[in-house]
């Protein structure tokens, strides 16, 4: 499996940890069965995201150069923070957001912004969808998410959908119910049963098409950690990924957990989970072929 949306886990937070705290993270979560992951970082100052960035393109380097590491390889950057609407930030820190814009994506990735995966942003705040006209031309997928957006606008896909973003109703439509219905978006979704209710998950995988749908995990650093609170985003988070307020921060379950879950309650079958855990996100990130067959080999061994 390969997990696009995950903070960290095993105590280990992607926003503040080491360069051998990535490949100790990614050393453990591939006996999970986990083979591949988007290090997702939250908001922060410009200069902290740019070397937080720097800092993974060399881990990724290291990965490249050490093939029998037995590592999760890292695939690049999924960039949650900054360009989100401070009307669903979330746990999120709504006074280190800016504007989604070109300059800013530049302040924020430097010289490499070629492994920048995806970034997630409130669309209705990109003036003439710049930013995602930029992200999409040079192979970056733009998600809507954290967002007041009635539109999907020129995003490729959807953030943990249905979280943070306007709820479905039956009297107007919205950002959540078009990308819904809209064949051409991706969409995540944290199967976890405690993000979204297991109705709400099964109306969504009965309307979804299975070929755009993308199982997360939205891990926190505290899953599967002795701890029993962290700081993220500033504020303490306690087991279970809640604040003191019980908003959620994210998750404590890893992806395999989280198929295993929807597998047991027949929300999904085998099938789907190999294509909303794997295929589908092949096919979405232009993952190349040779590190496509990497992947597929080292879930089978």
């Amino acid at each position: 499996m390969i997990d696009t949306h995950i903070h960290g886990g095993f105590g280990i937070n992607f926003n503040t940890c080491t360069k051998e705290d990535f490949h100790t993270f990614s050393r453990n979560i591939l006996k999970r069965g986990i083979v591949g992951f988007c290090p997702t970082l939250v908001g922060d100052s410009p200069s902290s995201l740019k070397s937080r960035i720097e800092l993974i393109k060399v881990v990724m380097k290291s990965q490249k150069e050490n093939p029998k590491c037995n590592e999760a390889i890292i695939l690049g950057v999924h960039l949650e923070g900054t360009f989100l609407s401070p009307e669903k930030s979330g746990i999120q820190n709504p006074d280190v957001f800016l504007t989604p814009g070109v300059e800013n994506f530049k302040k924020i990735t430097g010289d490499a912004s070629d492994i920048v995966k995806i970034v997630t942003l409130a669309p209705e705040s990109d003036e003439n969808s710049l930013l995602q006209e930029y992200l999409e031309n040079h192979g970056i997928r733009a998600h809507a998410g954290h967002t007041v957006s009635k539109e999907l606008y020129k995003v490729s896909g959807t953030t943990h959908h249905f979280n943070a973003m306007e709820p479905l109703s039956h009297k107007k439509s919205n950002l959540a119910l078009k990308g819904l219905l809209d064949d051409t978006i991706y969409s995540e979704i944290i199967g976890d049963s405690l993000h979204i209710n297991d109705d709400m998950l099964k109306l969504f995988f009965r309307v979804k098409n299975i070929e755009r749908v993308i199982l997360v995990s939205d891990a926190l650093p505290i899953a599967h950690s002795d701890m029993e609170s962290i700081v993220f985003c500033g504020k303490k988070i306690y087991k279970g990924g809640k604040d003191k307020d019980g908003t959620l921060a994210g998750s404590s379950m890893f992806l395999d957990e989280i198929a295993k879950n929807l597998l047991d309650k027949k929300l999904l079958t085998a099938e789907d989970i190999q294509k909303a855990g794997f295929e589908n996100i092949l096919n979405h990130l232009n993952i190349s072929d040779e590190t496509a067959l990497k992947l597929q080999n080292m879930g089978v061994n």
